[in-house]
């Protein structure tokens, strides 16, 4: 008897990890040919299109980050490359007779999804190199943008509890301001070190002005003798 003629997958999909992906092929009628672990390394990626076959539809979970070299490997063997939407795959998996939650389990519903239910699926687009870059360093700026956010909110939320008053005349936009509080610290920090070190640090920190830094030293000197009765007396100017 012959060889039987191997059966080509039609859909090839991924469950992307960080160190390591869950590759699950299924033919035209969503039966499993294999489910296994490839590492997250280009050989291995290629290994698994290469046992799909050409034709085979690469699915991913996701497109970009830890899922961008299957898509990349998979652009490069010139295979079609589609994802399935994270909703998608929610309400997918809830179809499936199982409660495990399990990286073969989840590649397998990807497969079987993809096969059963192609209109889920969304193209991934080819992205040329440049548009590529605009949108990481689009990326990159929303997320310094973000983090500087929730920074200045942290700090107004540390000095309001401290003291109100001194609170609303900080401004965390301010560089010299945020180096008066990255070195002296809050209104007794600033108190203590005096108003000689004070308005040095600030003209050093981010060229401040003269009535700008009085304001706030005003304020951190009222805030600290309001704590601190033996502060009340002026530092030599």
């Amino acid at each position: 008897m012959g060889k039987k003629p191997k059966r080509e997958a039609a859909f090839l999909a991924f469950d992307v990890g960080k160190s390591s992906h869950r590759a699950c092929a299924v033919d035209e009628g969503g039966e499993v040919l294999f489910n296994r672990e490839v590492a997250n390394r280009p050989a291995d990626v290629d290994r698994a299109l290469a046992e799909a076959g050409p034709g085979a539809r690469v699915v991913v979970d996701q497109k970009r980050n830890i899922g961008a070299l299957v898509v990349a490997r998979a652009r490069a063997a010139g295979n079609p490359v589609s994802y399935l939407p994270g909703l998608a795959m929610k309400k997918a998996r809830d179809m499936f007779p199982v409660t495990a939650k399990t990286d073969a389990i989840d590649a397998e519903v990807i497969a079987r999804t993809a096969a059963g239910m192609p209109w889920t699926l969304r193209e991934v687009a080819e992205e040329t190199p440049a548009s590529a870059s605009l949108r990481m360093l689009a990326a990159q700026r929303d997320f310094a943008v973000a983090s500087r956010t929730r920074a200045a909110n942290r700090l107004r939320a540390v000095l309001l509890e401290a003291d109100p008053a001194f609170e609303a005349q900080v401004d965390p936009s301010s560089r010299w301001q945020l180096a008066v509080l990255a070195e002296l610290g809050g209104p007794f920090g600033i108190r203590g070190a005096g108003l000689r070190r004070f308005r040095s640090v600030a003209e050093r920190g981010g060229g401040a002005k003269r009535a700008a830094a009085d304001r706030l030293w005003a304020a951190a000197a009222a805030s600290a003798s309001s704590g601190r009765p033996e502060l009340a007396a002026e530092s030599e100017l």
